[in-house]
């Protein structure tokens, strides 16, 4: 079988023994970090329920290239939708309620019909109530594949009617590898594995936009900055930050997760842990904000970094947010004054 997923050996076997026994659940449940391959092996076990070749999925006939492709009529993807001016939302109880009425019909051109929700936690409460019905009474033929990074924002009653498969962070010489195997340049591949922690589709969509890269460093930049800020400089980052997020929440989660490795990075150098380091090609200068910088506000910095993510995904006020953050970054001494 052609599955082709790097470090998900456990969750692949899980599945294609279901496959052969032919005991595939109805419903299941993908949990791991972002951009580790949840979605790829959804669309990997679509590819096997409905593959003409006697080792499924064979990635060459004609339903595996189309579902590839995105275009097959059984596979269908509900993802978040965007309302007005880019601004994203939720998955609402309109796309399940359509979801419901698609799953009603029998499959169009395959054998089983594949529903992939992702995220599934950015179902809201009344999207995931219906969803729960319909998990209730399952239609024949259909497979329900919930992708998730945080899981507990699913209702208990949700998770308990799937069959949980966990996705892990494989590693960075795993993904080292696969770099390599793209043709990806020897020094650039070992900077972006360290720079993934594992996540292989990240790296890869690192290695094929350049400009990704450079806002990463822009945003290192920024992170950088924060210790020599002044209070009025730090409100008015929030400030300019607050709506970006209305209009492109990934980018600025996108920027929140940069300040947090590079802090991490700097409180590994603390440690004397350089070995675990991300940012490999800025050593110099993580010592140095390593030097100038109290251990304790870097690792509480560290901490908040991730709670002010966790708090946007929950609808939080992004400016009170990014304020309450800011405002809390580590300080560099400053220098006496001379007399």
């Amino acid at each position: 079988m052609t599955w082709g997923l790097i470090g998900q050996e456990r969750a692949v076997a899980a599945l294609t023994g279901a496959l052969a026994g032919g005991r595939i659940a109805h419903a299941y449940l993908f949990v791991g970090p972002e951009r580790v391959g949840k979605h790829t092996l959804a669309l990997k076990l679509a590819q096997a329920l409905n593959c003409e070749r006697e080792e499924p999925p064979c990635g060459e006939c004609n339903p595996c290239r189309r579902i590839a492709a995105g275009v097959h009529a059984d596979v269908q993807t509900v993802t978040v939708e965007e309302g007005e001016e880019g601004v994203q939302k939720g998955i609402h109880i309109s796309q399940i309620r359509e979801v419901e009425r698609v799953t009603a019909l029998k499959p169009f051109e395959g054998r089983s019909r594949v529903v992939i929700i992702d995220p599934a936690e950015e179902m809201n409460a009344a999207a995931q109530n219906a969803f729960l019905k319909t998990l209730e009474e399952p239609p024949p033929q259909v497979v329900f594949v919930l992708l998730a990074a945080d899981e507990s924002r699913l209702l208990p009653t949700i998770r308990s009617r799937c069959r949980r498969l966990e996705l892990r962070l494989p590693a960075v010489a795993d993904v080292e590898a696969v770099l390599l195997e793209r043709g990806v340049d020897g020094e650039q591949g070992r900077l972006l594995a360290r720079l993934s922690r594992g996540r292989v589709g990240w790296a890869l969509e690192m290695a094929d936009d350049p400009s990704l890269l450079e806002r990463r460093r822009e945003s290192l930049s920024r992170a950088r900055a924060l210790a020599t800020m002044s209070v009025a400089e730090r409100l008015g980052l929030a400030e300019r930050l607050a709506p970006e997020f209305r209009r492109d929440p990934v980018a600025l989660l996108a920027e929140l997760e940069a300040w947090r490795d590079w802090w991490r990075d700097v409180l590994l150098v603390q440690a004397g842990a350089e070995d675990g380091v991300a940012n490999v090609d800025r050593l110099a200068e993580l010592r140095e904000d390593g030097a100038r910088l109290r251990r304790d506000g870097v690792a509480a910095f560290v901490r908040a970094v991730g709670e002010a993510g966790r708090y946007l995904g929950e609808n939080a006020q992004p400016r009170l947010v990014l304020e309450t953050l800011l405002l809390g970054a580590p300080a560099a001494a400053q220098p006496a004054p001379r007399r």
